[in-house]
């Protein structure tokens, strides 16, 4: 499953992005998850204007794996999980 997500991120002074939070929707009341750890596994080239970074997002006691595709020139996020996840359901 693929899903818009809202992701609040830091970005170094070189244009690397860092995810930290993550967030599915802006309903009120909707949970944020903490992205306890993240990898960037693949960067903006000429074939791809994306990056993807492969994330450990934390909410409560539940973690969950996800990957998080960053399109640099739309500034917009996007969230893949696996149809099986509890993420996959919100």
């Amino acid at each position: 499953m693929t899903k818009r997500v809202y992701v609040i991120a830091s970005f170094n002074p070189d244009g690397k992005v860092l995810p930290l939070w993550l967030r599915l929707s802006l309903d009120k009341g909707a949970p944020n998850y903490k992205i306890i750890d993240s990898k960037c596994v693949s960067t903006p080239n000429r074939y791809a204007n994306y990056a993807d970074f492969r994330c450990v997002a934390a909410a409560g006691q539940h973690t969950h794996e996800v990957t998080l595709r960053f399109y640099g020139l739309e500034c917009k996020w996007y969230l893949t999980v696996n149809n099986s996840s509890p993420l996959a359901a919100e």
